[in-house]
């Protein structure tokens, strides 16, 4: 009798350990991935990825180019559901400046060296927001995702000019960079471009460290895109007078496309925090 006794009782021990090891390791595996209430944050991936990697090549001249970035932004309303949004924004003003000789100077003296400045300023502008539902599964430090997904796009870029020589009845066609011309550019306005998409992603996600994971997706997603009238604006002499002519470059374009889209920049890798 005591023999049985002894058996159960060293059998229960064991049951109890294994459950309490079992516990820990669920309570490690939940202390890693996030849960109901966490906020994350995430960037895309790849620029530091190729960085590091450049380093252990020992390659010259490395140098990180982060581009134009995504930012990544996720509520968990559930353990393994949660609202996300992808925003990006890219503006990029350039001005391109060069010296033109100075046509009033030189009709003065022909051997005159004085210049001018010429001015090219460019603006690129490119906004997206998208808006969706994912959900999750899998095991400890690897799980899949899934979702659902909204998004729109803006769009827009122009080019204006500015010139040293002015263009005058008695200087109908100026020295300038962009040639002696007697219709001169002033602005193209290339019109507004904007999208609106709808589809369905998947992914998967690895968690590396407590709360900090890699991941990857791709979209299959339905857009329409549109866009409003260009311009063009310039400068000329008629009759004896300086004028500005506007006119209408493109009317806008239309289209529906169906294809794969990966909302990273960079290959669609990103490096996802949980808070």
């Amino acid at each position: 009798m005591k023999r049985i006794l002894l058996i159960l009782f060293i059998s229960i021990t064991a049951l109890n350990i294994r459950a309490q090891e079992n516990a820990t390791a669920s309570s490690k595996a939940n202390d890693r991935l996030p849960v109901a209430g966490d906020i994350a944050f995430g960037i895309d991936a790849l620029p530091y990825l190729n960085y590091l990697g450049n380093i252990f090549n020992n390659t010259v001249n490395n140098t990180l180019v982060l581009g134009s970035n995504n930012i990544y932004v996720r509520y968990f309303l559930a353990d393994d559901f949660a609202v996300r949004a992808i925003i990006s924004i890219s503006d990029n003003i350039n001005k391109s400046r060069t010296y033109v000789r100075d046509d009033a100077a030189y009709f003065v003296n022909p051997l005159s060296q004085d210049k001018v400045i010429d001015e090219q300023r460019t603006h690129n502008q490119s906004y997206g927001l998208a808006v969706g539902l994912m959900k999750t599964r899998g095991y400890e430090k690897l799980r899949g995702f899934y979702g659902a997904q909204i998004r729109y796009a803006y769009g827009r870029n122009s080019v204006s000019y500015s010139y040293g020589n002015e263009m005058t009845p008695a200087n109908p066609a100026p020295s300038s960079i962009w040639g002696n011309v007697t219709e001169r550019a002033l602005e193209t306005d290339n019109g507004i471009n904007q999208a609106l998409s709808g589809g369905i992603f998947l992914g998967v996600e690895y968690y590396f460290l407590p709360k900090v994971c890699i991941g990857g997706e791709a979209s299959l997603m339905l857009t329409y895109n549109w866009g409003s009238q260009g311009n063009t604006k310039s400068e000329l002499i008629q009759n004896g007078a300086r004028f500005e002519r506007d006119q209408p470059l493109t009317p806008g374009n239309r289209s529906f496309n169906l294809s794969t889209f990966r909302p990273a920049t960079y290959g669609g890798l990103y490096l996802m925090f949980h808070f």
